[in-house]
Protein backbone atom coordinates (compact mmCIF):
# COMPACT_ATOMS: atom_id res chain seq x y z
CA UNK A 1 0.00 0.00 0.00
CA UNK A 2 2.56 3.09 1.24
CA UNK A 3 5.45 2.50 -1.12
CA UNK A 4 7.50 5.39 -0.08
CA UNK A 5 7.43 8.58 2.61
CA UNK A 6 9.49 11.75 2.28
CA UNK A 7 9.78 14.39 5.12
CA UNK A 8 11.06 17.59 5.32
CA UNK A 9 11.48 20.19 8.14
CA UNK A 10 9.14 18.18 10.32
CA UNK A 11 10.15 18.51 13.68
CA UNK A 12 13.44 16.99 14.14
CA UNK A 13 13.42 15.73 10.84
CA UNK A 14 15.27 18.23 8.19
CA UNK A 15 14.85 15.42 5.10
CA UNK A 16 14.23 12.16 5.46
CA UNK A 17 13.04 9.37 2.81
CA UNK A 18 11.88 5.80 3.27
CA UNK A 19 11.09 3.13 1.00
CA UNK A 20 8.84 0.51 2.20
CA UNK A 21 7.77 -2.95 1.49
CA UNK A 22 4.94 -5.19 1.44
CA UNK A 23 4.76 -7.54 4.63
CA UNK A 24 5.85 -6.65 8.17
CA UNK A 25 7.88 -3.74 8.60
CA UNK A 26 9.26 -2.76 12.05
CA UNK A 27 10.82 0.38 13.43
CA UNK A 28 13.19 0.36 16.89
CA UNK A 29 15.79 2.98 18.01
CA UNK A 30 16.48 4.92 20.90
CA UNK A 31 14.00 6.33 23.06
CA UNK A 32 13.92 10.24 21.36
CA UNK A 33 15.70 9.29 18.14
CA UNK A 34 11.86 10.01 15.92
CA UNK A 35 10.38 7.14 15.57
CA UNK A 36 7.06 8.39 17.01
CA UNK A 37 7.30 11.01 14.83
CA UNK A 38 7.80 9.56 11.61
CA UNK A 39 4.28 7.77 12.79
CA UNK A 40 3.10 11.51 13.43
CA UNK A 41 4.05 12.16 9.96
CA UNK A 42 2.08 9.81 8.36
CA UNK A 43 -0.70 10.61 10.74
CA UNK A 44 -0.47 14.26 9.40
CA UNK A 45 -0.72 12.93 5.84
CA UNK A 46 -3.56 11.02 5.86
CA UNK A 47 -5.86 12.47 8.11
CA UNK A 48 -4.30 15.01 10.50
CA UNK A 49 -5.07 18.74 11.10
CA UNK A 50 -2.76 21.37 9.93
CA UNK A 51 -0.46 22.65 12.50
CA UNK A 52 2.15 25.11 12.57
CA UNK A 53 4.04 23.39 15.56
CA UNK A 54 5.50 21.04 14.00
CA UNK A 55 7.74 22.68 11.60
CA UNK A 56 11.45 22.62 12.07
CA UNK A 57 12.44 25.86 14.17
CA UNK A 58 14.04 28.45 11.91
CA UNK A 59 12.26 26.94 8.51
CA UNK A 60 9.28 28.34 6.84
CA UNK A 61 7.27 25.32 6.12
CA UNK A 62 7.11 21.52 6.56
CA UNK A 63 6.77 18.81 3.74
CA UNK A 64 5.24 15.43 4.02
CA UNK A 65 5.06 13.32 1.07
CA UNK A 66 3.81 9.40 0.45
CA UNK A 67 3.25 7.32 -2.99
CA UNK A 68 0.66 4.66 -2.20
CA UNK A 69 -0.58 1.84 -4.36
CA UNK A 70 -4.05 2.57 -6.33
CA UNK A 71 -7.14 0.47 -5.91
CA UNK A 72 -10.45 0.42 -7.51
CA UNK A 73 -12.36 2.01 -5.31
CA UNK A 74 -9.42 4.92 -5.10
CA UNK A 75 -10.25 4.83 -8.81
CA UNK A 76 -14.22 5.51 -8.44
CA UNK A 77 -13.72 8.50 -6.19
CA UNK A 78 -10.25 10.07 -8.15
CA UNK A 79 -12.70 9.21 -11.27
CA UNK A 80 -15.49 11.21 -9.75
CA UNK A 81 -13.42 14.29 -8.96
CA UNK A 82 -11.25 14.47 -12.12
CA UNK A 83 -8.25 13.68 -10.59
CA UNK A 84 -5.68 12.07 -13.00
CA UNK A 85 -4.26 9.14 -11.84
CA UNK A 86 -1.60 6.58 -13.54
CA UNK A 87 -0.40 3.41 -11.24
CA UNK A 88 -0.13 5.06 -8.06
CA UNK A 89 -0.82 7.80 -6.01
CA UNK A 90 1.07 10.42 -5.00
CA UNK A 91 -0.22 12.42 -1.73
CA UNK A 92 1.51 15.76 -0.28
CA UNK A 93 1.03 17.78 2.09
CA UNK A 94 2.34 21.50 2.37
CA UNK A 95 2.48 23.10 6.15
CA UNK A 96 3.05 27.22 6.30
CA UNK A 97 4.36 29.58 8.87
CA UNK A 98 2.13 32.04 6.93
CA UNK A 99 -1.16 29.31 7.06
CA UNK A 100 -1.02 28.73 2.96
CA UNK A 101 -1.28 25.10 3.54
CA UNK A 102 -1.86 22.86 0.83
CA UNK A 103 -3.15 19.15 0.29
CA UNK A 104 -2.05 17.36 -3.43
CA UNK A 105 -3.07 14.09 -4.93
CA UNK A 106 -1.69 13.70 -8.22
CA UNK A 107 -0.88 17.49 -8.52
CA UNK A 108 -4.41 18.16 -7.82
CA UNK A 109 -5.53 20.49 -4.69
CA UNK A 110 -7.96 18.43 -2.93
CA UNK A 111 -9.67 19.17 0.47
CA UNK A 112 -8.71 17.10 4.39
CA UNK A 113 -12.09 16.06 3.65
CA UNK A 114 -11.64 14.27 0.25
CA UNK A 115 -8.21 13.07 1.91
CA UNK A 116 -10.06 11.48 5.06
CA UNK A 117 -12.65 9.71 2.35
CA UNK A 118 -9.73 8.31 0.01
CA UNK A 119 -7.93 6.68 3.04
CA UNK A 120 -10.53 6.29 5.99
CA UNK A 121 -11.11 2.43 4.84
CA UNK A 122 -7.51 1.55 3.88
CA UNK A 123 -5.64 2.94 6.74
CA UNK A 124 -5.54 1.81 10.45
CA UNK A 125 -3.26 4.14 12.84
CA UNK A 126 -3.29 1.98 15.92
CA UNK A 127 -1.98 3.13 19.19
CA UNK A 128 -2.95 2.33 22.89
CA UNK A 129 -5.36 5.03 23.03
CA UNK A 130 -6.84 4.57 19.04
CA UNK A 131 -8.21 1.78 18.21
CA UNK A 132 -9.84 3.14 14.95
CA UNK A 133 -12.86 1.16 13.51
CA UNK A 134 -13.07 -1.45 16.02
CA UNK A 135 -14.47 0.35 18.83
CA UNK A 136 -17.47 2.02 17.13
CA UNK A 137 -20.33 0.47 17.44
CA UNK A 138 -21.59 1.34 14.11
CA UNK A 139 -19.20 -0.78 12.38
CA UNK A 140 -19.82 -3.96 14.03
CA UNK A 141 -22.86 -4.80 12.00
CA UNK A 142 -20.21 -4.27 9.05
CA UNK A 143 -17.74 -6.43 10.25
CA UNK A 144 -20.16 -9.07 10.88
CA UNK A 145 -21.62 -9.25 7.87
CA UNK A 146 -17.82 -9.37 6.21
CA UNK A 147 -17.35 -12.38 8.23
CA UNK A 148 -20.64 -13.92 7.21
CA UNK A 149 -19.54 -13.52 3.32
CA UNK A 150 -23.69 -13.62 1.87
CA UNK A 151 -23.39 -10.39 -0.40
CA UNK A 152 -26.12 -11.87 -2.19
CA UNK A 153 -28.58 -12.14 0.73
CA UNK A 154 -27.43 -8.42 1.72
CA UNK A 155 -28.20 -7.30 -1.80
CA UNK A 156 -31.41 -9.26 -1.67
CA UNK A 157 -32.90 -7.53 1.58
CA UNK A 158 -31.27 -4.18 0.75
CA UNK A 159 -33.78 -4.36 -2.50
CA UNK A 160 -36.80 -5.95 -0.40
CA UNK A 161 -36.39 -3.04 2.14
CA UNK A 162 -36.13 0.26 -0.61
CA UNK A 163 -38.48 -1.32 -2.03
CA UNK A 164 -41.26 -1.56 1.34
CA UNK A 165 -39.84 2.07 1.75
CA UNK A 166 -40.19 3.49 -1.10
CA UNK A 167 -44.37 1.80 -1.06
CA UNK A 168 -44.62 3.40 2.63
CA UNK A 169 -43.81 6.92 0.88
CA UNK A 170 -46.23 6.44 -1.58
CA UNK A 171 -49.26 5.58 1.06
CA UNK A 172 -48.04 8.85 2.89
CA UNK A 173 -48.47 10.83 -0.05
CA UNK A 174 -51.78 9.20 -0.96
CA UNK A 175 -53.03 9.63 2.73
CA UNK A 176 -52.35 13.41 2.51
CA UNK A 177 -52.91 14.11 -0.91
CA UNK A 178 -56.35 16.45 -1.27
CA UNK A 179 -57.02 18.58 -4.57
CA UNK A 180 -58.99 21.76 -4.60
CA UNK A 181 -62.00 21.20 -7.95
CA UNK A 182 -59.51 24.18 -9.44
CA UNK A 183 -56.16 21.97 -8.88
CA UNK A 184 -57.77 18.86 -10.37
CA UNK A 185 -58.77 21.00 -13.24
CA UNK A 186 -55.39 22.18 -14.40
CA UNK A 187 -54.49 18.59 -13.37
CA UNK A 188 -56.98 17.35 -16.60
CA UNK A 189 -56.04 20.21 -18.28
CA UNK A 190 -52.49 19.08 -18.55
CA UNK A 191 -53.23 15.13 -18.88
CA UNK A 192 -55.89 16.17 -21.87
CA UNK A 193 -52.65 18.09 -23.44
CA UNK A 194 -50.00 15.08 -23.31
CA UNK A 195 -53.00 12.68 -24.46
CA UNK A 196 -53.40 14.74 -27.33
CA UNK A 197 -49.94 15.53 -27.90
CA UNK A 198 -49.33 11.75 -28.34
CA UNK A 199 -45.57 11.82 -27.26
CA UNK A 200 -43.29 8.95 -28.43
CA UNK A 201 -38.99 9.15 -27.95
CA UNK A 202 -39.45 6.96 -31.21
CA UNK A 203 -41.01 9.66 -32.92
CA UNK A 204 -38.87 12.45 -31.66
CA UNK A 205 -35.89 11.31 -32.88
CA UNK A 206 -37.06 10.11 -36.40
CA UNK A 207 -38.29 13.26 -36.42
CA UNK A 208 -35.37 15.10 -35.39
CA UNK A 209 -33.25 12.21 -38.19
CA UNK A 210 -35.73 13.82 -40.88
CA UNK A 211 -35.32 17.30 -40.29
CA UNK A 212 -31.91 17.06 -40.37
CA UNK A 213 -31.88 15.12 -43.77
CA UNK A 214 -34.11 18.00 -45.12
CA UNK A 215 -31.66 20.42 -44.27
CA UNK A 216 -28.96 18.55 -46.05
CA UNK A 217 -30.99 17.81 -48.81
CA UNK A 218 -31.40 21.64 -49.26
CA UNK A 219 -27.86 22.81 -49.24
CA UNK A 220 -27.35 19.94 -51.79
CA UNK A 221 -30.20 20.59 -54.25
CA UNK A 222 -29.28 24.60 -53.96
CA UNK A 223 -25.40 23.50 -55.09
CA UNK A 224 -26.97 21.05 -57.88
CA UNK A 225 -29.24 23.67 -59.30
CA UNK A 226 -26.48 26.36 -59.33
CA UNK A 227 -23.96 23.83 -61.18
CA UNK A 228 -26.81 22.78 -63.48
CA UNK A 229 -27.58 26.58 -64.42
CA UNK A 230 -24.13 27.03 -65.23
CA UNK A 231 -23.73 24.62 -67.43
CA UNK A 232 -27.20 24.28 -69.46
CA UNK A 233 -29.08 28.09 -69.26
CA UNK A 234 -29.02 30.35 -72.73
CA UNK A 235 -25.11 30.96 -73.58
CA UNK A 236 -23.71 28.57 -70.87
CA UNK A 237 -21.02 26.15 -70.45
CA UNK A 238 -22.74 23.84 -72.78
CA UNK A 239 -23.62 25.92 -75.41
CA UNK A 240 -20.16 27.75 -75.65
CA UNK A 241 -18.27 24.77 -75.60
CA UNK A 242 -20.57 23.24 -78.76
CA UNK A 243 -19.92 26.31 -80.15
CA UNK A 244 -16.12 26.27 -79.63
CA UNK A 245 -16.15 22.43 -81.47
CA UNK A 246 -18.18 23.99 -84.51
CA UNK A 247 -15.80 26.73 -84.93
CA UNK A 248 -12.46 24.09 -85.07
CA UNK A 249 -13.87 22.78 -88.13
CA UNK A 250 -11.20 23.29 -90.66
CA UNK A 251 -9.10 21.23 -92.47
CA UNK A 252 -5.74 21.18 -91.13
CA UNK A 253 -5.38 17.91 -90.03
CA UNK A 254 -3.15 18.99 -86.98
CA UNK A 255 -6.43 21.09 -85.56
CA UNK A 256 -9.05 18.56 -86.89
CA UNK A 257 -7.21 16.34 -84.39
CA UNK A 258 -7.32 18.84 -81.16
CA UNK A 259 -10.97 19.68 -82.20
CA UNK A 260 -11.69 15.77 -82.11
CA UNK A 261 -9.84 15.33 -78.82
CA UNK A 262 -12.23 18.21 -77.42
CA UNK A 263 -15.29 16.95 -78.59
CA UNK A 264 -14.47 13.98 -77.22
CA UNK A 265 -14.29 15.61 -73.84
CA UNK A 266 -17.81 17.64 -74.27
CA UNK A 267 -19.30 14.32 -74.73
CA UNK A 268 -18.03 12.99 -71.63
CA UNK A 269 -18.73 16.60 -69.60
CA UNK A 270 -22.36 15.85 -71.14
CA UNK A 271 -22.73 12.21 -69.19
CA UNK A 272 -21.55 13.71 -66.21
CA UNK A 273 -23.28 16.52 -65.99
CA UNK A 274 -26.35 14.20 -66.88
CA UNK A 275 -25.38 11.73 -64.09
CA UNK A 276 -25.29 15.25 -61.31
CA UNK A 277 -29.16 15.68 -63.04
CA UNK A 278 -30.24 12.36 -62.33
CA UNK A 279 -28.72 13.24 -58.66
CA UNK A 280 -30.79 16.71 -58.42
CA UNK A 281 -34.12 14.57 -59.88
CA UNK A 282 -33.85 12.18 -57.14
CA UNK A 283 -33.61 14.79 -54.13
CA UNK A 284 -35.86 16.79 -55.52
CA UNK A 285 -38.35 14.05 -55.20
CA UNK A 286 -38.18 13.65 -52.18
CA UNK A 287 -41.08 13.96 -49.95
CA UNK A 288 -40.43 15.75 -47.02
CA UNK A 289 -43.05 18.01 -45.31
CA UNK A 290 -40.51 19.92 -43.41
CA UNK A 291 -43.66 22.55 -42.10
CA UNK A 292 -45.41 19.56 -40.72
CA UNK A 293 -42.18 18.23 -39.24
CA UNK A 294 -41.06 21.81 -37.25
CA UNK A 295 -44.41 22.23 -36.33
CA UNK A 296 -44.70 18.79 -34.15
CA UNK A 297 -40.61 19.32 -32.67
CA UNK A 298 -41.96 23.03 -31.70
CA UNK A 299 -45.11 20.79 -29.76
CA UNK A 300 -42.03 18.97 -28.18
CA UNK A 301 -39.90 21.80 -27.07
CA UNK A 302 -43.09 23.33 -25.85
CA UNK A 303 -44.22 20.83 -23.24
CA UNK A 304 -40.73 20.02 -22.13
CA UNK A 305 -40.37 23.85 -21.34
CA UNK A 306 -43.48 23.91 -19.35
CA UNK A 307 -42.81 20.84 -17.58
CA UNK A 308 -39.41 21.13 -17.03
CA UNK A 309 -38.20 17.69 -18.38
CA UNK A 310 -37.36 15.75 -21.29
CA UNK A 311 -39.53 13.91 -23.27
CA UNK A 312 -39.36 10.78 -20.88
CA UNK A 313 -40.00 12.45 -18.36
CA UNK A 314 -43.42 14.13 -20.02
CA UNK A 315 -44.28 10.50 -21.07
CA UNK A 316 -43.96 9.75 -17.04
CA UNK A 317 -46.06 12.53 -16.31
CA UNK A 318 -48.54 11.73 -17.98
CA UNK A 319 -49.03 8.40 -15.85
CA UNK A 320 -48.23 10.46 -12.48
CA UNK A 321 -50.87 12.74 -14.05
CA UNK A 322 -53.51 9.91 -14.35
CA UNK A 323 -52.83 8.55 -10.70
CA UNK A 324 -53.49 11.37 -8.89
CA UNK A 325 -56.64 11.77 -11.06
CA UNK A 326 -57.49 8.22 -10.39
CA UNK A 327 -56.62 8.51 -6.30
CA UNK A 328 -59.13 11.59 -6.39
CA UNK A 329 -61.91 9.83 -8.13
CA UNK A 330 -60.88 6.62 -6.45
CA UNK A 331 -58.64 7.50 -3.07
CA UNK A 332 -60.21 5.07 -0.88
CA UNK A 333 -59.64 1.80 -3.09
CA UNK A 334 -56.21 3.05 -3.98
CA UNK A 335 -55.33 4.13 -0.62
CA UNK A 336 -56.53 -0.08 0.63
CA UNK A 337 -54.62 -1.34 -2.41
CA UNK A 338 -51.24 0.28 -1.24
CA UNK A 339 -51.98 -0.32 2.07
CA UNK A 340 -52.21 -3.88 0.77
CA UNK A 341 -49.12 -3.26 -1.59
CA UNK A 342 -47.44 -2.30 1.58
CA UNK A 343 -47.68 -5.25 3.87
CA UNK A 344 -47.07 -7.59 1.28
CA UNK A 345 -43.15 -6.00 0.72
CA UNK A 346 -42.56 -5.68 4.04
CA UNK A 347 -43.29 -9.19 5.27
CA UNK A 348 -40.92 -9.54 2.37
CA UNK A 349 -38.22 -7.97 3.72
CA UNK A 350 -39.10 -9.26 7.14
CA UNK A 351 -38.42 -12.97 6.18
CA UNK A 352 -35.38 -12.38 4.32
CA UNK A 353 -34.68 -9.75 7.82
CA UNK A 354 -35.10 -13.39 9.74
CA UNK A 355 -32.79 -15.38 7.33
CA UNK A 356 -30.25 -12.94 7.79
CA UNK A 357 -30.90 -13.15 11.23
CA UNK A 358 -30.25 -16.58 11.09
CA UNK A 359 -27.16 -16.72 9.69
CA UNK A 360 -25.36 -13.78 11.57
CA UNK A 361 -26.22 -15.61 15.02
CA UNK A 362 -24.79 -18.88 13.61
CA UNK A 363 -21.30 -17.20 11.74
CA UNK A 364 -21.29 -15.22 15.40
CA UNK A 365 -20.37 -18.24 17.38
CA UNK A 366 -17.97 -18.80 14.82
CA UNK A 367 -16.50 -15.23 14.99
CA UNK A 368 -16.47 -15.40 18.82
CA UNK A 369 -14.69 -18.77 18.65
CA UNK A 370 -11.83 -17.59 16.39
CA UNK A 371 -11.22 -14.09 18.45
CA UNK A 372 -10.89 -16.66 21.70
CA UNK A 373 -8.78 -18.29 20.31
CA UNK A 374 -6.33 -15.69 18.84
CA UNK A 375 -6.63 -14.07 22.51
CA UNK A 376 -5.23 -16.95 23.89
CA UNK A 377 -2.31 -17.34 21.60
CA UNK A 378 -1.57 -13.44 22.95
CA UNK A 379 -2.00 -15.51 26.74
CA UNK A 380 -5.45 -13.61 27.29
CA UNK A 381 -6.94 -16.35 28.64
CA UNK A 382 -9.42 -15.17 30.75
CA UNK A 383 -11.35 -12.90 27.96
CA UNK A 384 -14.91 -13.61 27.26
CA UNK A 385 -15.89 -12.07 24.07
CA UNK A 386 -19.15 -12.21 22.93
CA UNK A 387 -21.14 -10.96 19.38
CA UNK A 388 -24.38 -9.64 21.13
CA UNK A 389 -27.40 -9.59 18.59
CA UNK A 390 -30.59 -7.63 19.42
CA UNK A 391 -33.70 -7.80 17.87
CA UNK A 392 -35.00 -4.37 16.43
CA UNK A 393 -37.27 -2.91 14.44
CA UNK A 394 -37.25 -3.32 10.36
CA UNK A 395 -34.26 -1.10 9.04
CA UNK A 396 -32.08 -0.85 7.07
CA UNK A 397 -29.41 -3.57 8.04
CA UNK A 398 -32.50 -5.91 8.63
CA UNK A 399 -34.07 -6.69 12.45
CA UNK A 400 -30.30 -6.24 14.46
CA UNK A 401 -28.58 -4.47 16.22
CA UNK A 402 -25.00 -5.80 16.49
CA UNK A 403 -22.27 -4.93 19.17
CA UNK A 404 -18.83 -6.49 20.51
CA UNK A 405 -18.96 -7.04 24.17
CA UNK A 406 -15.90 -8.48 26.08
CA UNK A 407 -14.69 -8.92 29.58
CA UNK A 408 -10.86 -9.75 29.86
CA UNK A 409 -10.79 -10.80 34.07
CA UNK A 410 -12.64 -13.78 35.48
CA UNK A 411 -16.22 -13.34 37.18
CA UNK A 412 -16.24 -9.67 35.23
CA UNK A 413 -19.48 -8.42 33.76
CA UNK A 414 -19.55 -8.33 29.72
CA UNK A 415 -19.23 -4.91 28.64
CA UNK A 416 -19.50 -3.24 25.28
CA UNK A 417 -15.82 -3.06 23.85
CA UNK A 418 -15.52 0.61 23.50
CA UNK A 419 -16.47 1.02 26.98
CA UNK A 420 -12.85 -1.31 28.22
CA UNK A 421 -10.34 0.64 29.69
CA UNK A 422 -7.06 0.62 27.72
CA UNK A 423 -3.48 -0.41 28.70
CA UNK A 424 -1.64 -3.80 27.55
CA UNK A 425 -4.69 -5.92 27.75
CA UNK A 426 -6.72 -3.87 25.40
CA UNK A 427 -4.11 -3.90 23.26
CA UNK A 428 -3.51 -7.13 22.98
CA UNK A 429 -7.41 -7.94 22.11
CA UNK A 430 -7.20 -5.30 19.64
CA UNK A 431 -4.59 -7.24 17.80
CA UNK A 432 -6.54 -10.70 18.29
CA UNK A 433 -9.81 -8.45 16.24
CA UNK A 434 -6.97 -7.40 14.02
CA UNK A 435 -5.89 -10.41 13.32
CA UNK A 436 -9.03 -12.34 12.51
CA UNK A 437 -10.58 -9.03 10.69
CA UNK A 438 -7.68 -8.03 8.33
CA UNK A 439 -8.35 -10.97 6.04
CA UNK A 440 -11.98 -9.36 5.03
CA UNK A 441 -11.97 -5.52 5.74
CA UNK A 442 -11.02 -3.20 2.97
CA UNK A 443 -7.85 -2.16 5.36
CA UNK A 444 -4.09 -1.98 3.18
CA UNK A 445 -2.26 -0.35 5.74
CA UNK A 446 -2.01 -0.81 9.47
CA UNK A 447 0.73 0.79 11.62
CA UNK A 448 1.20 0.33 15.49
CA UNK A 449 2.53 2.39 17.24
CA UNK A 450 4.27 0.78 20.60
CA UNK A 451 1.21 -1.75 20.82
CA UNK A 452 3.60 -4.05 22.33
CA UNK A 453 3.82 -1.41 25.84
CA UNK A 454 3.87 -3.26 28.69
CA UNK A 455 4.52 -6.92 27.94
CA UNK A 456 7.14 -9.11 27.27
CA UNK A 457 8.55 -12.50 26.89
CA UNK A 458 6.10 -15.30 25.00
CA UNK A 459 3.26 -12.49 25.04
CA UNK A 460 5.73 -10.47 22.93
CA UNK A 461 7.01 -13.18 20.59
CA UNK A 462 2.88 -14.08 20.45
CA UNK A 463 2.15 -10.22 19.49
CA UNK A 464 4.83 -10.44 16.30
CA UNK A 465 3.71 -13.56 14.95
CA UNK A 466 0.02 -11.77 14.88
CA UNK A 467 1.52 -9.02 13.25
CA UNK A 468 3.29 -11.27 10.71
CA UNK A 469 -0.10 -13.15 10.23
CA UNK A 470 -1.80 -9.88 9.53
CA UNK A 471 1.30 -8.92 7.36
CA UNK A 472 -0.20 -11.86 4.92
CA UNK A 473 -3.46 -9.52 3.66
CA UNK A 474 -2.25 -5.53 5.27
CA UNK A 475 0.98 -4.40 5.04
CA UNK A 476 2.19 -3.76 8.96
CA UNK A 477 4.48 -1.11 9.98
CA UNK A 478 5.12 -1.46 13.53
CA UNK A 479 6.96 0.36 16.28
CA UNK A 480 8.50 -1.25 19.20
CA UNK A 481 11.06 -1.88 21.74
CA UNK A 482 10.77 -5.19 21.73
CA UNK A 483 13.43 -7.90 20.27
CA UNK A 484 10.68 -10.76 20.19
CA UNK A 485 8.29 -8.46 17.97
CA UNK A 486 10.77 -7.14 15.37
CA UNK A 487 12.57 -10.76 15.26
CA UNK A 488 9.14 -11.47 13.52
CA UNK A 489 9.14 -9.05 11.10
CA UNK A 490 9.80 -8.87 7.24
CA UNK A 491 11.78 -5.60 7.00
CA UNK A 492 14.12 -4.21 9.35
CA UNK A 493 14.24 -0.23 10.00
CA UNK A 494 16.31 1.59 12.52
CA UNK A 495 15.70 5.24 13.53
CA UNK A 496 18.74 6.85 15.21
CA UNK A 497 19.20 10.65 15.96
CA UNK A 498 22.97 12.41 14.98
CA UNK A 499 23.61 15.72 17.02
CA UNK A 500 25.83 18.87 15.87
CA UNK A 501 26.76 21.65 17.30
CA UNK A 502 23.20 23.38 16.44
CA UNK A 503 20.56 20.78 16.03
CA UNK A 504 19.28 17.34 16.07
CA UNK A 505 18.30 15.63 13.48
CA UNK A 506 16.76 11.96 12.81
CA UNK A 507 18.00 9.41 9.92
CA UNK A 508 16.48 5.75 9.05
CA UNK A 509 18.38 3.15 8.16
CA UNK A 510 16.95 -0.34 6.68
CA UNK A 511 19.31 -3.07 8.33
CA UNK A 512 20.61 -6.10 6.65
CA UNK A 513 20.48 -9.21 8.21
CA UNK A 514 23.96 -8.46 10.69
CA UNK A 515 22.44 -5.76 11.38
CA UNK A 516 19.25 -6.83 12.11
CA UNK A 517 20.70 -9.35 14.75
CA UNK A 518 23.00 -6.73 16.26
CA UNK A 519 19.63 -4.12 16.87
CA UNK A 520 18.12 -7.33 18.51
CA UNK A 521 20.81 -8.36 20.98
CA UNK A 522 21.07 -4.41 21.88
CA UNK A 523 17.32 -4.10 22.38
CA UNK A 524 17.62 -7.38 24.41
CA UNK A 525 20.52 -7.10 26.59
CA UNK A 526 22.00 -4.05 28.07
CA UNK A 527 25.92 -5.46 26.87
CA UNK A 528 26.53 -6.47 23.25
CA UNK A 529 28.27 -9.77 23.78
CA UNK A 530 28.96 -13.03 21.84
CA UNK A 531 26.38 -14.63 23.94
CA UNK A 532 24.02 -11.60 23.49
CA UNK A 533 24.63 -12.09 19.84
CA UNK A 534 23.99 -16.21 19.86
CA UNK A 535 20.77 -15.51 21.52
CA UNK A 536 19.79 -12.76 19.18
CA UNK A 537 20.50 -15.41 15.79
CA UNK A 538 18.54 -18.27 17.55
CA UNK A 539 15.04 -15.54 19.34
CA UNK A 540 15.29 -14.73 14.91
CA UNK A 541 15.82 -18.14 13.96
CA UNK A 542 12.56 -18.92 16.02
CA UNK A 543 10.50 -15.89 15.09
CA UNK A 544 10.98 -16.29 11.19
CA UNK A 545 10.18 -20.18 11.48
Amino acid sequence: MLKSLHIQNYAIINDLSIDFENGFNVFTGETGAGKSIIVGALTLLLKGKADSSIISTGKEKAVVEGVFDIDDNMKNLLNDNDIEYDDELIVKRVISQDGKNSIRVNQSLVTLGFLNDLFSSHIDIHSQKDSQYLLQKKNHMILLDKYCADEELLKNYNDAYHSYKKALEELSIMENSTFSEKELDYLRFDLNELEAAELSIDEENNLIKQEKQYKSVEKYLETLNTTLNLYKEEEGISERLHTLVRNLNTDDEEIQEIRNSIESLYYSLNDEIDKLSDIFDSYNSEDIDIEKIEERLFLYSRLKRKHATNTEGLINLKVELQDKINLFDNKDRAISQKKKEVDSLYKNAENIATELNNIRSKKALNLEKSIIENTSDLMLNNVKFKVQINKTDLNENGMDDVEFMVSLNKNEDLKPLRNVASGGEISRLMLALKTVFSSISDTRLIIFDEIDTGVSGKVALSMGKKMKAISKNTQVLSITHLAPVAACADNHYYIYKTDNDNSSETMVKKLDYKDRIKELASISSTELSESSIQAAEELYNLAQS
